[in-house]
């Protein structure tokens, strides 16, 4: 009996082939090279944790307005002025039948009894039962309803802390003294930031008329909160004060609208420090790319082989796939494992900016963003410069010169389109938006294009003033900047980008610190008095002058309120829609002057300056501020009608004046011409200057004895507490920052090792021709300096043109960078990169000829 036997084959798939032999190639292959594919993903584990961890804190902000919101406020409803409120608005108050608080605050002056020293405050005076939501937390415990039997007063704790006040000790408010029960560390609501700027100090509301601080033109604000009961919603009490707060001028504030606007300003620093997780993220793409192309690149000789033996090139691109996939895998699941811990840093980073309490549990959404995110990065920009292994042809065996003969194909096409939307979709997801999606993108690439511009530039001028007649190696090293796969532009870009957010935090810095020091040098004034009453005045100028200081201005301010633009009353002008003044303009007290002149400050920029017409009383020219005329649109010759406590002043608009209002304070958004508005209820303003702390500590001391109602601002300490923000803010941002720089030295050392053999063989070369080992060491060292200080260089150029425009432009100051701390940044970044790819190079340096040999073999 004859047996027959079929044998049937499996065929392979025509893209995938037989995905056991791939798998198993891939693993044979990343045996040998399992460290270098590590490497390679290490750029993609910066950006991943970057974002995870940033992701976390937005999620846990906005979980924790969610879960407290009413703590925010304290209360379910509150009512704000900037004067008393109307009797008629607080009859109203009273009608309603729920619980109510009142509470009032101002800028006031404290002095510490015990050691004489005096400060600015906000001074909060508070009714018992506020806050109705959330804790107050002080120490000693339970003190906070004490301040309500009178006669005593707590204190922020970072004032306590810095005046070293104790329980017990006695500060000065005004005319009344006040014994200190101890210190807030927790307000509803307060945030660390504002607590170093504004430190407040908390008194009973009944306490405040005997401090003998509120007089005519103080700047109070009064506020009236209110607890919804089973009976009376927070929506009905809104309702009721609704048409109340347009008719008396005072505005609402609910829960819901505090949850928004705080919200609001986490969203933005949320999308500020997103931008540089984004920035981050982006980099390692461009990490993963470049070092996947030398990878792809490498492989050329072995692709060929298995072309050779029958392997299609759909087959060869899935098996060096393969590998970056499940080594991207492991780095997506690593970023995503550092951002958690690094989530567990987040609240001692970010305790200054966040108000309250805020729990930070594990985000998971962040989490399972972050390795989705890492998984899509992994495989789009490895397949994108993978894809070229498809076209190795098996002549390439022979021939190595031999390249890829298609440049062009659908798949690559694809990948392209692919990884052009990648960046686009992440950044609508971050900023949840389209349009600001698509803003994000294009403004990243915009960056990135003139940082590769600037990098391009700086390499330009190299090779155009090369310095033939220096020595070897130091022509050696730099020409190495040039050497093919040698990606000097991408380390310019990645490391430059990095060196580019410090830079401009630096020259902001700078600028603005250097501002207020410009303020108060010289004879400038650094010290302001203000609130001082007219019969006050003289009292207060022979107090300077005794001091041996000077009298720098002594000026009359008059508080107003507009009642007409160009002919038409404020109240149509709010009701008409199609008026793009804002309704704060409209409705704002206004703190105006007069003089005859102009001050060293100003400067007209068309018209005439303010005056009387020569015999006419009733024709009045007032002069304008040029940023308050695009705020109102008016122009030269419109009328305007004041409303002076009561009594009509019709002024006509006669010049615009640019006015530099750090300089020589106070500055003045309208002055009047003398003799209009000199008998209407005034205080004055003072400016001198004080020369040292000394003179700073008697002075103020006897200010607070004599003239316990007038406030100081003292320049000095203004700029010291920017100072402290600054470092705050800095310290932030230069974590955040870290991250792209990290990303360029790891690109750094990726693209050492790749080219290790490039490298190995031209040093064996230099050998062969007489170099010896401290000769190739200073070419290594030399090369990696050039490149350390050209992108640092590459950052730092744009650094200064970005913080120029954000000090003119923007923050309208005087560009005034610190160029040694500059200096400084860059000899740190070129040692790093000169550190790193020493570390990198050290075995291709001593590699003996042999190896070479052998390898070429």
């Amino acid at each position: 009996m004859k047996f027959q036997y079929t044998v049937r084959l499996k065929r392979p798939h025509p893209v995938f082939g037989n995905l056991e032999w791939i798998f198993k190639m891939a693993l044979r292959d990343a045996r040998k090279n399992y460290s270098r594919l590590l490497l390679f993903a290490s750029a993609l584990i910066t950006g991943v944790a970057a974002m995870v961890a940033i992701g976390a804190l937005n999620e846990a902000l906005q979980n924790d307005l969610d879960r407290n919101a009413r703590e925010l406020l304290g209360s379910d409803l509150a009512a704000n002025s900037g004067r008393k409120f109307d009797p008629a608005a607080l009859q109203l108050f009273d009608s309603i039948q729920v619980p109510q608080s009142r509470s009032a605050d101002m800028a006031s002056m404290v002095l510490f009894q015990r050691s004489g020293q005096s400060r600015l405050i906000k001074l909060n005076a508070i009714e018992k039962g506020f806050p109705y939501y959330g804790e107050v937390e002080t120490v000693p415990d339970d003190t906070w309803n004490s301040i309500q039997n009178g006669g005593e007063a707590l204190l922020d704790e970072p004032l306590a802390v810095q005046y070293e006040i104790s329980k017990g000790d006695t500060i000065k408010l005004g005319k009344k003294s006040f014994r200190v029960a101890g210190y807030v560390r927790k307000f509803p609501g307060g945030s660390g930031i504002l607590q170093t700027f504004t430190p407040s100090v908390y008194i009973g509301y009944a306490d405040l008329d005997s401090t003998g601080l509120v007089q005519f033109g103080s700047r109070i604000g009064y506020h009236r909160y209110f607890k919804e009961t089973e009976n009376i919603k927070a929506a009905e009490l809104e309702q009721q004060l609704k048409t109340a707060a347009k008719k008396f001028e005072f505005s609402t504030e609910t829960v819901e609208s505090r949850k928004e606007n705080l919200g609001e300003a986490f969203r933005s620093v949320y999308r500020f420090f997103s931008m540089l997780g984004f920035v981050a993220l982006i980099l390692g793409c461009l990490g993963v790319a470049s070092s996947v192309s030398i990878y792809a690149k490498e492989k050329k000789a072995q692709v060929a082989v298995l072309r050779c033996l029958g392997a299609g090139g759909w087959q060869a691109f899935f098996i060096y796939l393969t590998q970056i996939l499940f080594v991207g895998l492991i780095a997506t699941i690593a970023g995503t494992g550092i951002g958690i811990l690094l989530q567990q840093a987040v609240p001692q980073l970010f305790a200054d900016f966040i108000p309250g309490d805020v729990q930070f549990s594990l985000g998971w959404k962040s989490a399972l963003q972050g390795l989705l995110t890492g998984t899509l990065v992994s495989v789009l920009f490895a397949a994108l410069p993978l894809i070229s292994v498809r076209f190795v042809p098996p002549l390439a065996v022979l021939r190595s010169e031999t390249g890829n003969v298609r440049s062009f194909s659908k798949s690559r096409l694809l990948l392209w389109l692919l990884a052009l939307a990648f960046p686009l979709l992440v950044a609508v997801r971050q900023t949840g938006s389209w349009w600001k999606g698509l803003g994000f993108a294009v403004g990243l690439a915009l960056a990135l294009m003139v940082l590769w511009l600037t990098a391009e530039g700086l390499l330009w001028l190299v090779r155009k003033f090369f310095p033939s007649r220096a020595s070897f190696a130091f022509r050696y090293a730099l020409s190495g900047l040039y050497r093919p796969g040698n990606q000097t532009r991408l380390l310019m870009v990645t490391i430059g980008l990095g060196t580019f957010v410090l830079s401009t935090l630096n020259v902001v810095q700078g600028s603005l610190l250097g501002q207020v020091e410009f303020t108060g040098a010289g004879s400038r004034s650094n010290t302001i008095l203000f609130d001082i009453q007219s019969s006050q005045r003289a009292g207060v100028e022979e107090l300077i002058k005794s001091n041996s200081m000077p009298v720098n201005q002594l000026v009359p301010i008059v508080t107003c309120r507009l009642a007409a633009v160009k002919n038409r009353t404020v109240d149509e002008l709010r009701r008409d829609s199609t008026v793009r003044i804002p309704e704060w303009a409209l409705t704002r007290e206004y703190r105006v002057t007069w003089r005859d002149s102009l001050k060293s400050g100003e400067e007209l920029l068309s018209g005439k300056i303010q005056h009387m017409e020569h015999g006419k009383k009733d024709s009045v020219f007032v002069t304008i501020s040029d940023s308050f005329q695009e705020t109102l649109r008016v122009k030269i010759g419109d009328s305007l009608l004041f409303d002076v406590q009561g009594l009509p002043v019709r002024a006509v608009i006669s010049g615009v004046r640019k006015v530099d209002w750090p300089k020589d304070p106070p500055n003045f958004i309208f002055v009047f011409p003398g003799g209009v508005i000199q008998d209407a209820p005034q205080i004055w303003v003072a400016a001198t200057r004080i020369p040292d702390e000394q003179t700073a500590t008697g002075f103020q001391r006897r200010l607070l004895e004599d003239f316990p109602n007038v406030s100081l601002i003292d320049l000095r300490l203004i700029l010291s507490t920017v100072n402290s923000i600054f470092e705050k803010v800095e310290l932030v941002v230069r974590f955040l920052a870290m991250f792209s720089i990290l990303t360029g030295l790891i690109v750094l050392a990726g693209a050492v090792l790749n080219s290790r053999y490039a490298r190995m063989t031209e040093y064996v070369l230099l050998r062969t021709i007489g170099a010896g080992s401290k000769l190739i060491v200073s070419i290594t060292l030399l090369e990696y300096a050039w490149l350390g200080l050209f992108a640092s260089l590459t950052g730092m150029i744009l650094s200064l043109a970005g913080g120029w425009a954000l000090c003119t432009f923007f923050l309208e100051v005087k560009f005034a960078p610190d160029y040694l701390s500059l200096g400084s940044m860059i000899l740190l970044l070129t040692g790093m990169t000169v550190l790193i790819g020493w570390w990198n190079s050290r075995s291709v340096m001593d590699a003996p000829p042999l190896t070479v040999l052998r390898r070429e073999n």
